[in-house]
C-alpha cells in the first residue's frame, strides 16, 4: 500500500510517532468539519454528538481551541473525560432527549440518526455537519440532508473528508500548540493485530486502537 506524496507531512514536534498515528483521520475530519465546512467562529456554541468517539473527542478539543462554547453528548462513562477535553457541558445520550439541549450555532453529528430532531436545535442560520449516515435508513437520511439545503434556514451538510498535506500541517500546528492531543486506548504489537480488530468491533473503548509495527 502506498501513500500519495500530497498526504505526507512531518509528524508534530514532541509527539511520539506511535501516538501521532492516532491523529490524522479523526483530527483532520474534525478540523475540516468545524473550520472549513461549518466555519465555526469564536464565541459560537457548538454541540458535538458522539463526543466520546474518535472524531468527537478531536472536535471537542478543536472547538475549544477555536474559541467556541462546547457541549458534548457521550456515554456516561466518558462524560468526565470529555469535560477534561474542553466541553463546558456533557449530556448522557442514554438519558437526555434532544429536546432538553438548548440551541446551537453549529452541531457536529457523528451518529447519523435523528437528524431532524437535532436540527431543530440550530439557531437561525445555524449549520449541522453530519459525518455519519443512519445505517438503518440511509436513503431517508440522504434525502433529508438534501432537502435541508432548500427548506429552512438551518442546513444539514454531509461530507467525507479528503485529506491533503495542508490540512495535516494545520492539524500538526494545533497539536504542537497543545490545543489537541491524540487519545489512545491501547497500543498492540503487530502480532496481536487480530486483538485490535476485536476491540474495535466490540466498541466501548476510549480512544484509538494502535498497531505498532516495531
Amino acid at each position: 500500500m502506498s501513500v500519495p506524496a500530497k498526504c505526507i507531512v512531518r509528524s508534530p514536534k514532541g509527539v511520539d510517532l506511535t501516538l501521532a498515528a492516532a491523529l490524522p483521520v479523526v483530527g483532520a475530519t474534525a478540523l475540516i468539519a468545524l473550520r472549513d465546512v461549518a466555519k465555526l467562529q469564536p464565541g459560537q456554541s457548538l454541540l458535538v454528538r458522539g463526543a466520546g468517539g474518535g472524531v468527537g473527542m478531536s472536535a471537542v478539543q478543536l472547538g475549544r481551541a477555536m474559541g467556541a462554547r462546547v457541549t458534548g453528548i457521550a456515554g456516561a462513562a466518558n462524560a468526565a473525560f470529555v469535560e477534561k477535553l474542553g466541553a463546558e457541558r456533557v449530556f448522557d445520550y442514554a438519558t437526555t432527549a434532544a429536546s432538553g439541549l438548548g440551541s446551537f450555532d453549529v452541531i457536529l453529528d457523528t451518529v447519523g440518526s435523528e437528524l431532524a430532531s437535532y436540527r431543530r436545535h440550530l439557531v437561525p442560520g445555524g449549520r449541522m455537519i453530519a459525518v455519519a449516515i443512519d445505517a438503518k435508513a440511509p436513503v431517508s437520511a440522504i434525502l433529508y440532508i438534501a432537502a435541508s439545503t432548500v427548506f429552512g434556514g438551518q442546513r444539514v451538510r454531509f461530507f467525507s473528508a479528503v485529506f491533503s498535506s495542508s490540512i495535516l500541517s494545520d492539524l500538526a500546528t494545533y497539536v504542537e500548540a497543545g490545543a489537541i492531543r491524540p487519545i489512545i486506548d491501547t497500543v498492540y504489537p503487530l502480532a496481536e493485530i487480530s486483538a485490535a480488530h476485536r476491540a474495535v468491533e466490540k466498541g466501548g473503548r476510549r480512544g484509538k486502537q494502535i498497531v505498532a509495527l516495531v
